[in-house]
């Protein structure tokens, strides 16, 4: 019998470290899905953050860096606050550094 046409594509993916392989299918078990879904599901992710604006993105990078820089801060200087200004300590390193 012959089988019934499919609007399906192909795709083949070659993983070269089993290690990979075998956490791809672990994870599509836990989730209940083919190994096919799974990867279907990470692309069509991996696609959506790929299409973000630019503003998105840029918006989303900032964030994470005021917060990588609020924990630098707190672990280093335990919530200290600095009496110079740092566009004084910029402006000083920018003249010394056009002096020499």
């Amino acid at each position: 019998m012959p089988k019934a046409k499919s609007n399906s594509v192909r795709i083949n993916i070659y993983v070269h470290d089993p290690g990979i392989r075998r956490k791809i299918k672990t994870v599509a078990a836990q989730k209940d899905l083919s190994v096919s879904e799974y990867c279907l599901q990470a692309i069509e992710g991996q696609l959506a953050k790929e299409q973000q604006s630019p503003e998105e993105t840029g918006m989303r990078i900032l964030n994470k860096a005021v917060e990588r820089a609020r924990k630098f801060h707190t672990k280093h200087f335990g919530g200290r606050v600095f009496s110079v200004n740092s566009a004084d300590l910029i402006r000083e390193a920018r003249e010394e550094r056009s002096s020499l």
